[in-house]
C-alpha cells in the first residue's frame, strides 16, 4: 500500500510538472515561430534593445533593420522580441511612398509632426519619451 501511494505521488508529481513548466514553454515557442513567420522587409519590430526599427530585408538568420534614416543594423533575428506591425506588400508600399511624398498619413490626411498621421508604434515611442524624459 505504501509502494503504490509513493508511486501515485510521484506520478501526480510528473503530470504538474508537465502542466507547470512544459505547457507554457510549448506555447510559447509556439508564438514565437508564429512572430518569425511575420518577420520581413516592411515590418516594423522591437528588439532586445529596446530600439525599434523596420526591416529592409532578411539574409538567412540576419536581418537587417533600419533605426533612422540611413542607419542600418545587422542582428540575428532572435535579437527581435516582438513585431510592431507587419510588412506590407510593395504595392502597398508604393502607395504609401507616393501619398508621402505628396504630405500625407497612410489614411490620406496631413500629418501633423507625430500626431494624427503616426503609427502605433510612434505613438508609443512619443509617449515611452514623454513619461521617462527622452529628447
Amino acid at each position: 500500500m505504501k509502494g503504490s501511494s509513493s508511486i501515485l505521488f510521484l506520478i501526480l508529481l510528473i503530470v504538474v510538472f508537465y502542466v507547470l513548466i512544459l505547457l507554457p514553454q510549448r506555447r510559447q515557442q509556439k508564438s514565437r515561430a508564429e512572430m518569425m513567420k511575420k518577420l520581413g522587409p516592411g515590418a516594423r519590430v522591437m528588439t532586445a534593445a529596446g530600439l525599434y526599427g523596420e526591416i529592409v530585408a532578411m539574409q538567412g538568420d540576419i536581418a537587417i533593420v533600419r533605426i533612422a534614416d540611413g542607419v542600418d543594423v545587422e542582428m540575428d533575428q532572435r535579437a527581435i522580441v516582438r513585431v510592431v506591425e507587419e510588412g506590407r506588400d510593395v504595392e502597398h508600399e508604393e502607395a504609401v511612398d507616393e501619398a508621402e511624398d505628396r504630405g500625407l498619413d497612410h489614411g490620406g490626411e496631413a500629418t501633423a509632426e507625430g500626431h494624427e498621421g503616426a503609427s502605433d508604434a510612434e505613438r508609443e515611442f512619443e509617449e515611452h519619451r514623454k513619461e521617462h524624459g527622452g529628447v
